[in-house]
């Protein structure tokens, strides 16, 4: 038999989906062009290097699949058809796999859509008739257990992560935290966070410290109210600021995400 292997290290995965195709070598090639995969190892006959006894592909996001051709042997594996298969894939960027996967000859069967779950992703059909659906749905959160203070802690390590995106400057990261028309309300009203976001991007304003202490957090369905006080420096219009405020988040449930819709700032009294 021919061993393939490139390099690459990664977590254990558990559950392999196994897939089996007429033409494996070009199944391998097409997975990686329409969707990403990484082939890491195939095994092919000797006196027939078209026949792949076995072939693992992996997933950037974490784990992968397996595949064979088939009709190699009269085993079980063996004597399943081609085309009866249907994968389903977390991805974190599924618009641009969408053009991705139709550029590679993907057939579309039900184009980039949002389910009111709050996902958003497609389902296409590879050339030899199997069915992958794509899309941001991570699987169900593990059930609150109501407690205030498994909330706190939830909360308490979500605003940590958002801070160190917030003093990395970062829009693209600061925006992944947040709904897509996600609002400020302060003392001027109400500001787009698409008008901070394009501040940050700007360099109009930047942090150089956030420090965030969460006082209350409630998890009502798919709901939370986060109230926290934040300790802020940075710099607006090129001059140093110091901000010690009190922030009222309501964040929504998308999977297995919380993502903010809106933040009320209160200067805390001195």
């Amino acid at each position: 038999m021919t061993y393939t292997n490139t390099s690459g290290t990664d977590g254990p995965t558990r559950v392999w989906p196994v897939l089996t195709y007429r033409d494996a070598p070009a199944a391998t090639k097409f997975l990686s062009e329409a969707f990403g995969f990484e082939l890491r190892v195939a095994y092919a006959r000797d006196d027939d290097p078209t026949v792949i006894e076995h072939a693992e592909m992996r997933w950037a996001g974490g784990g992968g699949l397996m595949l064979g051709t088939a009709g190699k042997d009269d085993s079980a594996f063996g004597l399943r058809n081609s085309g009866n298969d249907c994968v389903y894939v977390d991805c974190d960027a599924p618009d641009a796999l969408f053009e991705q996967a139709v550029a590679a000859g993907a057939e579309v069967v039900r184009a980039l859509n949002d389910a009111e779950s709050g996902s958003r992703g497609f389902t296409v059909r590879d050339p030899e008739g199997n069915l992958w659906s794509f899309g941001t749905y991570d699987g169900e959160a593990k059930p609150d257990s109501g407690e205030a203070s498994s909330a706190i802690d939830t909360f308490a390590k979500l605003l940590d992560d958002w801070a160190e995106a917030l003093v990395a400057n970062d829009a693209d990261a600061i925006g992944a935290f947040a709904e897509p028309d996600w609002m400020f309300v302060g003392e001027n009203g109400i500001v787009p966070g698409s008008s901070f976001l394009e501040s940050v991007t700007s360099g109009l304003v930047t942090h150089s410290s956030m420090a965030f202490e969460v006082a209350e957090a409630r998890i009502l369905g798919d709901t939370a109210f986060v109230v926290a006080r934040c300790d802020n420096h940075g710099t607006w219009q090129g001059e140093p600021f110091h901000l010690d405020e009190w922030t009222s988040d309501v964040f929504v449930r998308r999977g297995a995400r919380w993502l903010c819709s809106l933040t009320h700032l209160t200067p805390v009294k001195p």
